[in-house]
Protein backbone atom coordinates (compact mmCIF):
# COMPACT_ATOMS: atom_id res chain seq x y z
CA UNK A 1 0.00 0.00 0.00
CA UNK A 2 1.32 3.44 -0.93
CA UNK A 3 0.73 5.75 1.99
CA UNK A 4 1.94 8.70 0.05
CA UNK A 5 -0.95 8.33 -2.37
CA UNK A 6 -3.16 10.75 -0.50
CA UNK A 7 -0.48 13.32 0.20
CA UNK A 8 -0.04 16.43 -1.83
CA UNK A 9 -2.28 18.72 0.15
CA UNK A 10 -0.51 21.97 0.98
CA UNK A 11 0.90 21.93 4.52
CA UNK A 12 -1.05 23.99 7.04
CA UNK A 13 0.53 26.68 9.14
CA UNK A 14 1.61 25.29 12.49
CA UNK A 15 -0.77 26.19 15.33
CA UNK A 16 0.43 28.00 18.41
CA UNK A 17 0.19 26.27 21.83
CA UNK A 18 -2.65 28.62 22.82
CA UNK A 19 -4.60 27.68 19.67
CA UNK A 20 -4.10 23.97 20.37
CA UNK A 21 -5.22 24.31 23.99
CA UNK A 22 -8.32 26.29 22.99
CA UNK A 23 -9.16 23.86 20.18
CA UNK A 24 -8.89 20.75 22.34
CA UNK A 25 -10.79 22.30 25.24
CA UNK A 26 -13.66 23.59 23.13
CA UNK A 27 -13.97 20.57 20.83
CA UNK A 28 -12.76 17.46 22.67
CA UNK A 29 -14.23 18.16 26.11
CA UNK A 30 -17.90 18.35 24.97
CA UNK A 31 -17.45 15.30 22.73
CA UNK A 32 -16.10 13.28 25.67
CA UNK A 33 -19.04 14.38 27.84
CA UNK A 34 -21.39 13.10 25.14
CA UNK A 35 -19.46 9.81 25.06
CA UNK A 36 -19.94 9.40 28.83
CA UNK A 37 -23.67 9.86 28.38
CA UNK A 38 -23.55 7.30 25.59
CA UNK A 39 -21.69 4.76 27.72
CA UNK A 40 -24.17 5.13 30.59
CA UNK A 41 -27.16 4.93 28.24
CA UNK A 42 -25.73 1.85 26.52
CA UNK A 43 -25.46 0.18 29.93
CA UNK A 44 -29.14 0.84 30.66
CA UNK A 45 -30.17 -0.39 27.22
CA UNK A 46 -28.14 -3.56 27.67
CA UNK A 47 -29.81 -4.20 31.01
CA UNK A 48 -33.22 -3.77 29.39
CA UNK A 49 -32.72 -6.05 26.38
CA UNK A 50 -31.12 -8.79 28.48
CA UNK A 51 -34.47 -9.28 30.22
CA UNK A 52 -36.39 -9.76 26.95
CA UNK A 53 -37.79 -13.16 25.85
CA UNK A 54 -35.20 -13.37 23.06
CA UNK A 55 -32.29 -13.46 25.52
CA UNK A 56 -34.22 -15.88 27.73
CA UNK A 57 -34.84 -18.31 24.87
CA UNK A 58 -31.45 -17.81 23.16
CA UNK A 59 -28.69 -17.61 25.83
CA UNK A 60 -26.03 -17.47 23.09
CA UNK A 61 -27.03 -13.83 22.58
CA UNK A 62 -25.25 -13.05 25.84
CA UNK A 63 -22.05 -14.39 24.25
CA UNK A 64 -22.65 -12.29 21.14
CA UNK A 65 -23.02 -8.88 22.81
CA UNK A 66 -19.44 -8.04 23.94
CA UNK A 67 -17.74 -9.38 20.81
CA UNK A 68 -20.21 -7.66 18.50
CA UNK A 69 -19.87 -4.32 20.29
CA UNK A 70 -16.09 -4.52 20.16
CA UNK A 71 -15.59 -5.57 16.54
CA UNK A 72 -18.38 -3.44 15.08
CA UNK A 73 -17.30 -0.44 17.15
CA UNK A 74 -13.73 -0.65 15.91
CA UNK A 75 -14.54 -0.82 12.19
CA UNK A 76 -16.74 2.26 12.69
CA UNK A 77 -13.90 4.06 14.49
CA UNK A 78 -11.60 3.19 11.58
CA UNK A 79 -14.05 4.78 9.15
CA UNK A 80 -14.20 7.91 11.30
CA UNK A 81 -10.41 8.30 11.38
CA UNK A 82 -10.10 7.66 7.63
CA UNK A 83 -12.68 10.33 6.81
CA UNK A 84 -11.13 12.74 9.32
CA UNK A 85 -7.74 12.31 7.68
CA UNK A 86 -9.19 12.90 4.22
CA UNK A 87 -11.01 16.00 5.48
CA UNK A 88 -7.85 17.45 7.01
CA UNK A 89 -5.91 16.72 3.82
CA UNK A 90 -8.35 18.87 1.84
CA UNK A 91 -10.22 16.06 0.10
CA UNK A 92 -13.55 17.44 1.33
CA UNK A 93 -12.99 20.87 -0.22
CA UNK A 94 -14.42 19.57 -3.48
CA UNK A 95 -18.05 18.39 -3.20
CA UNK A 96 -17.70 15.64 -5.81
CA UNK A 97 -14.59 14.24 -4.14
CA UNK A 98 -16.22 14.52 -0.69
CA UNK A 99 -19.29 12.55 -1.76
CA UNK A 100 -17.14 9.94 -3.53
CA UNK A 101 -14.99 9.42 -0.41
CA UNK A 102 -17.99 9.10 1.89
CA UNK A 103 -19.78 6.70 -0.45
CA UNK A 104 -16.69 4.52 -0.92
CA UNK A 105 -16.03 4.32 2.82
CA UNK A 106 -19.70 3.56 3.45
CA UNK A 107 -19.53 0.59 1.09
CA UNK A 108 -16.35 -0.62 2.79
CA UNK A 109 -17.97 -0.29 6.24
CA UNK A 110 -21.00 -2.36 5.18
CA UNK A 111 -18.75 -5.07 3.73
CA UNK A 112 -16.71 -5.20 6.92
CA UNK A 113 -19.89 -5.27 9.01
CA UNK A 114 -21.13 -8.36 7.15
CA UNK A 115 -17.81 -10.11 7.80
CA UNK A 116 -17.90 -9.05 11.47
CA UNK A 117 -21.54 -10.07 11.91
CA UNK A 118 -20.96 -13.48 10.35
CA UNK A 119 -17.84 -14.04 12.47
CA UNK A 120 -19.64 -13.06 15.67
CA UNK A 121 -22.59 -15.33 14.84
CA UNK A 122 -20.29 -18.28 14.15
CA UNK A 123 -18.19 -17.70 17.29
CA UNK A 124 -21.32 -17.41 19.44
CA UNK A 125 -22.76 -20.62 18.02
CA UNK A 126 -19.52 -22.53 18.64
CA UNK A 127 -19.14 -21.22 22.20
CA UNK A 128 -22.79 -22.11 22.86
CA UNK A 129 -21.82 -25.77 22.49
CA UNK A 130 -19.60 -25.51 25.59
CA UNK A 131 -22.03 -23.44 27.65
CA UNK A 132 -25.14 -25.58 27.20
CA UNK A 133 -25.70 -29.27 27.67
CA UNK A 134 -27.35 -31.63 25.19
CA UNK A 135 -30.03 -34.05 26.33
CA UNK A 136 -31.35 -35.23 22.97
CA UNK A 137 -30.23 -37.56 20.20
CA UNK A 138 -27.05 -36.73 18.32
CA UNK A 139 -28.83 -36.08 15.04
CA UNK A 140 -31.44 -33.82 16.63
CA UNK A 141 -28.65 -31.97 18.48
CA UNK A 142 -26.81 -31.34 15.23
CA UNK A 143 -29.98 -30.09 13.57
CA UNK A 144 -30.72 -27.86 16.56
CA UNK A 145 -27.20 -26.44 16.44
CA UNK A 146 -27.42 -25.60 12.74
CA UNK A 147 -30.79 -23.98 13.42
CA UNK A 148 -29.16 -21.92 16.18
CA UNK A 149 -26.25 -21.08 13.86
CA UNK A 150 -28.53 -19.77 11.13
CA UNK A 151 -30.42 -17.67 13.67
CA UNK A 152 -27.25 -16.20 15.20
CA UNK A 153 -25.82 -15.48 11.76
CA UNK A 154 -29.03 -13.67 10.79
CA UNK A 155 -29.05 -11.68 14.04
CA UNK A 156 -25.31 -10.91 13.97
CA UNK A 157 -25.14 -9.87 10.32
CA UNK A 158 -28.47 -8.03 10.41
CA UNK A 159 -27.54 -6.08 13.51
CA UNK A 160 -24.05 -5.26 12.21
CA UNK A 161 -25.27 -4.13 8.78
CA UNK A 162 -28.21 -2.01 9.97
CA UNK A 163 -26.19 -0.56 12.86
CA UNK A 164 -23.20 0.26 10.66
CA UNK A 165 -25.46 1.87 8.06
CA UNK A 166 -26.87 4.17 10.75
CA UNK A 167 -23.49 4.98 12.32
CA UNK A 168 -21.82 5.29 8.93
CA UNK A 169 -24.35 7.97 8.01
CA UNK A 170 -23.83 9.68 11.38
CA UNK A 171 -20.04 9.59 10.90
CA UNK A 172 -20.30 11.11 7.42
CA UNK A 173 -22.56 13.86 8.79
CA UNK A 174 -20.22 14.51 11.74
CA UNK A 175 -17.08 14.79 9.60
CA UNK A 176 -18.89 16.71 6.84
CA UNK A 177 -20.39 19.27 9.24
CA UNK A 178 -17.08 19.58 11.11
CA UNK A 179 -15.34 20.39 7.86
CA UNK A 180 -18.02 22.92 6.93
CA UNK A 181 -17.89 24.77 10.26
CA UNK A 182 -14.10 24.66 10.66
CA UNK A 183 -14.04 22.08 13.47
CA UNK A 184 -11.26 19.48 13.42
CA UNK A 185 -13.02 16.10 12.92
CA UNK A 186 -10.05 14.38 14.57
CA UNK A 187 -11.22 15.93 17.84
CA UNK A 188 -14.86 14.85 17.80
CA UNK A 189 -15.29 12.07 15.23
CA UNK A 190 -14.31 9.01 17.26
CA UNK A 191 -16.06 9.97 20.55
CA UNK A 192 -19.34 10.66 18.71
CA UNK A 193 -19.04 7.46 16.68
CA UNK A 194 -18.32 5.24 19.68
CA UNK A 195 -20.98 6.88 21.84
CA UNK A 196 -23.90 6.43 19.47
CA UNK A 197 -22.47 3.21 18.02
CA UNK A 198 -22.95 1.14 21.17
CA UNK A 199 -26.43 2.53 21.82
CA UNK A 200 -27.66 1.88 18.27
CA UNK A 201 -26.11 -1.59 18.17
CA UNK A 202 -27.87 -2.67 21.36
CA UNK A 203 -31.22 -1.19 20.31
CA UNK A 204 -31.03 -2.87 16.90
CA UNK A 205 -29.86 -6.14 18.47
CA UNK A 206 -32.88 -6.14 20.77
CA UNK A 207 -35.24 -5.46 17.85
CA UNK A 208 -33.77 -7.99 15.40
CA UNK A 209 -33.41 -10.76 18.01
CA UNK A 210 -37.08 -10.29 18.98
CA UNK A 211 -38.13 -10.52 15.33
CA UNK A 212 -35.99 -13.59 14.70
CA UNK A 213 -37.32 -15.25 17.86
CA UNK A 214 -40.75 -15.42 16.25
CA UNK A 215 -39.24 -17.17 13.22
CA UNK A 216 -36.87 -19.31 15.28
CA UNK A 217 -38.25 -22.66 14.13
CA UNK A 218 -38.72 -21.67 10.49
CA UNK A 219 -36.45 -21.30 7.49
CA UNK A 220 -36.55 -17.48 7.57
CA UNK A 221 -33.36 -17.00 9.65
CA UNK A 222 -31.45 -19.11 7.12
CA UNK A 223 -32.92 -17.14 4.22
CA UNK A 224 -31.97 -13.87 5.94
CA UNK A 225 -28.39 -15.09 6.56
CA UNK A 226 -27.98 -16.25 2.95
CA UNK A 227 -29.42 -12.96 1.70
CA UNK A 228 -26.91 -11.00 3.76
CA UNK A 229 -24.15 -13.22 2.40
CA UNK A 230 -25.24 -12.42 -1.15
CA UNK A 231 -25.19 -8.72 -0.29
CA UNK A 232 -21.63 -9.23 0.96
CA UNK A 233 -20.56 -10.65 -2.41
CA UNK A 234 -22.04 -7.64 -4.21
CA UNK A 235 -20.35 -5.22 -1.82
CA UNK A 236 -17.02 -7.03 -2.16
CA UNK A 237 -17.07 -6.55 -5.92
CA UNK A 238 -18.00 -2.89 -5.57
CA UNK A 239 -15.29 -2.16 -3.00
CA UNK A 240 -12.65 -4.11 -4.94
CA UNK A 241 -13.35 -2.06 -8.08
CA UNK A 242 -13.19 1.27 -6.23
CA UNK A 243 -9.61 2.63 -6.18
CA UNK A 244 -10.39 4.69 -3.07
CA UNK A 245 -11.04 1.65 -0.87
CA UNK A 246 -9.83 -1.49 -2.72
CA UNK A 247 -6.63 -1.76 -0.67
CA UNK A 248 -8.56 -1.47 2.62
CA UNK A 249 -10.33 -4.83 2.17
CA UNK A 250 -7.44 -6.85 3.57
CA UNK A 251 -6.18 -4.21 5.99
CA UNK A 252 -6.70 -4.02 9.74
CA UNK A 253 -8.02 -7.49 10.58
CA UNK A 254 -5.27 -8.74 13.00
CA UNK A 255 -5.79 -5.78 15.39
CA UNK A 256 -9.53 -6.54 15.42
CA UNK A 257 -8.78 -10.06 16.62
CA UNK A 258 -6.43 -8.63 19.25
CA UNK A 259 -9.12 -6.23 20.45
CA UNK A 260 -11.72 -9.00 20.67
CA UNK A 261 -9.39 -11.20 22.73
CA UNK A 262 -8.21 -8.47 25.13
CA UNK A 263 -11.72 -7.11 25.63
CA UNK A 264 -12.91 -10.63 26.40
CA UNK A 265 -10.18 -10.89 29.04
CA UNK A 266 -11.40 -7.59 30.46
CA UNK A 267 -14.92 -9.03 30.60
CA UNK A 268 -13.66 -12.04 32.54
CA UNK A 269 -11.93 -9.71 35.01
CA UNK A 270 -15.15 -7.75 35.55
CA UNK A 271 -17.09 -10.96 36.14
CA UNK A 272 -14.41 -12.21 38.55
CA UNK A 273 -14.40 -9.07 40.71
CA UNK A 274 -18.07 -8.06 40.41
CA UNK A 275 -19.23 -10.07 43.45
CA UNK A 276 -16.32 -8.90 45.59
CA UNK A 277 -16.62 -5.24 44.56
CA UNK A 278 -20.28 -4.52 43.64
CA UNK A 279 -19.62 -0.93 42.57
CA UNK A 280 -16.93 -1.85 40.07
CA UNK A 281 -19.13 -2.82 37.06
CA UNK A 282 -20.74 0.65 37.11
CA UNK A 283 -17.35 2.34 36.64
CA UNK A 284 -15.82 -0.01 34.06
CA UNK A 285 -17.62 1.27 30.92
CA UNK A 286 -16.93 4.92 31.80
CA UNK A 287 -13.26 4.40 32.71
CA UNK A 288 -12.62 2.33 29.59
CA UNK A 289 -14.84 4.52 27.41
CA UNK A 290 -13.21 7.81 28.34
CA UNK A 291 -9.71 6.36 28.13
CA UNK A 292 -10.40 4.71 24.79
CA UNK A 293 -11.94 7.85 23.30
CA UNK A 294 -9.03 10.01 24.42
CA UNK A 295 -6.65 7.51 22.87
CA UNK A 296 -8.52 7.39 19.54
CA UNK A 297 -8.70 11.20 19.39
CA UNK A 298 -4.93 11.38 19.87
CA UNK A 299 -4.33 8.59 17.33
CA UNK A 300 -6.58 10.30 14.78
CA UNK A 301 -4.59 13.53 15.13
CA UNK A 302 -1.30 11.62 14.90
CA UNK A 303 -2.40 9.82 11.75
CA UNK A 304 -3.39 13.08 10.10
CA UNK A 305 -0.05 14.69 10.93
CA UNK A 306 1.82 11.66 9.54
CA UNK A 307 -0.15 11.81 6.29
CA UNK A 308 0.63 15.52 6.06
CA UNK A 309 4.30 14.94 6.74
CA UNK A 310 4.10 17.37 9.66
CA UNK A 311 4.67 15.10 12.66
CA UNK A 312 5.88 17.42 15.44
CA UNK A 313 7.04 15.79 18.67
CA UNK A 314 6.60 19.06 20.56
CA UNK A 315 2.99 19.48 19.43
CA UNK A 316 2.17 15.83 20.13
CA UNK A 317 3.55 16.07 23.67
CA UNK A 318 1.44 19.18 24.28
CA UNK A 319 -1.67 17.42 22.97
CA UNK A 320 -0.97 14.44 25.25
CA UNK A 321 -0.69 16.74 28.27
CA UNK A 322 -3.92 18.58 27.47
CA UNK A 323 -5.87 15.37 26.86
CA UNK A 324 -4.56 14.01 30.15
CA UNK A 325 -5.81 17.11 31.99
CA UNK A 326 -9.20 16.98 30.22
CA UNK A 327 -9.63 13.43 31.49
CA UNK A 328 -9.53 14.48 35.17
CA UNK A 329 -12.66 16.67 35.47
CA UNK A 330 -14.73 14.21 33.44
CA UNK A 331 -13.71 11.21 35.56
CA UNK A 332 -14.15 13.16 38.78
CA UNK A 333 -17.48 14.57 37.63
CA UNK A 334 -18.86 11.12 36.92
CA UNK A 335 -17.63 9.81 40.27
CA UNK A 336 -19.30 12.72 42.07
CA UNK A 337 -22.52 12.07 40.16
CA UNK A 338 -22.49 8.40 41.16
CA UNK A 339 -21.89 9.41 44.78
CA UNK A 340 -24.61 12.06 44.75
CA UNK A 341 -27.34 9.86 43.29
CA UNK A 342 -26.02 6.70 45.00
CA UNK A 343 -27.34 4.61 42.10
CA UNK A 344 -24.84 1.77 42.47
CA UNK A 345 -24.25 1.68 46.22
CA UNK A 346 -20.67 2.89 45.75
CA UNK A 347 -18.98 4.26 48.86
CA UNK A 348 -16.89 7.18 47.53
CA UNK A 349 -14.54 8.19 50.33
CA UNK A 350 -11.71 10.71 50.06
CA UNK A 351 -9.21 7.84 49.90
CA UNK A 352 -11.17 6.13 47.12
CA UNK A 353 -11.46 9.44 45.28
CA UNK A 354 -7.67 9.97 45.34
CA UNK A 355 -6.76 6.41 44.35
CA UNK A 356 -9.38 6.35 41.59
CA UNK A 357 -8.15 9.65 40.13
CA UNK A 358 -4.54 8.49 40.15
CA UNK A 359 -5.49 5.14 38.60
CA UNK A 360 -7.42 6.75 35.75
CA UNK A 361 -4.50 9.10 35.11
CA UNK A 362 -2.16 6.12 34.79
CA UNK A 363 -4.69 4.43 32.50
CA UNK A 364 -4.88 7.40 30.14
CA UNK A 365 -1.09 7.89 30.16
CA UNK A 366 -0.66 4.25 29.13
CA UNK A 367 -3.25 4.57 26.35
CA UNK A 368 -1.68 7.75 24.99
CA UNK A 369 1.74 6.09 24.92
CA UNK A 370 0.28 3.04 23.15
CA UNK A 371 -1.34 5.34 20.57
CA UNK A 372 1.87 7.31 19.99
CA UNK A 373 4.15 4.29 19.70
CA UNK A 374 1.70 2.25 17.61
CA UNK A 375 1.05 5.06 15.11
CA UNK A 376 4.74 5.69 14.54
CA UNK A 377 5.63 2.01 14.25
CA UNK A 378 2.75 1.23 11.90
CA UNK A 379 3.67 4.18 9.68
CA UNK A 380 7.35 3.20 9.60
CA UNK A 381 6.33 -0.35 8.60
CA UNK A 382 4.21 0.92 5.72
CA UNK A 383 0.78 0.46 7.35
CA UNK A 384 -1.86 3.17 7.53
CA UNK A 385 -2.64 3.88 11.23
CA UNK A 386 -6.24 4.70 10.25
CA UNK A 387 -6.79 0.99 9.53
CA UNK A 388 -4.85 -0.51 12.43
CA UNK A 389 -4.40 1.63 15.50
CA UNK A 390 -7.92 2.01 16.94
CA UNK A 391 -8.44 -1.70 17.81
CA UNK A 392 -5.00 -1.76 19.44
CA UNK A 393 -5.97 1.22 21.59
CA UNK A 394 -9.43 0.01 22.60
CA UNK A 395 -8.30 -3.56 23.25
CA UNK A 396 -5.32 -2.54 25.35
CA UNK A 397 -7.35 0.19 27.05
CA UNK A 398 -10.17 -2.17 28.07
CA UNK A 399 -7.78 -4.66 29.62
CA UNK A 400 -5.64 -2.03 31.38
CA UNK A 401 -8.64 0.01 32.52
CA UNK A 402 -10.37 -2.97 34.08
CA UNK A 403 -7.12 -4.04 35.75
CA UNK A 404 -6.36 -0.63 37.30
CA UNK A 405 -9.96 -0.35 38.48
CA UNK A 406 -9.73 -3.76 40.16
CA UNK A 407 -6.49 -2.66 41.80
CA UNK A 408 -8.18 0.54 42.95
CA UNK A 409 -10.88 -1.40 44.78
CA UNK A 410 -8.28 -3.84 46.12
CA UNK A 411 -6.20 -1.00 47.57
CA UNK A 412 -9.12 0.95 49.02
CA UNK A 413 -11.01 -1.99 50.46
Amino acid sequence: MELGGILGHAPQTAKTPVQIIRELTVEVFPALLISVGGSVSAGYILGSIQSTPAFDRIPALFIMVPVLLNLKGNIELNMSTRLSTLSNLGRFDNKKERVASMWANGELLLLQSIIVGASVGLISAILAIFTSGSNGETNSSVIAWFSLLSLLLAVGIGCAVVGSAVIGLLTCMTVGLSHHFGVDPDNIGTPITSSFGDMSTLLILGLISSIMLRAMDSIWPLIAAVGCGALGVVLFRMVRKNPLTAHHIKEGWPPLVFAAVTSSIAGVLVETFADRYPGMPALVPVVNGIGGNIGTVFASRLSTSLHRGQASAKEHNLVMAILLMINVPIQVGYLVTVKFFNTHGLDVTVWFFLVYTFATLLHVVAILLVAKIACRLLWSWGYDPDDYVNPLITGTGDMLGTSVLALTFLIVR
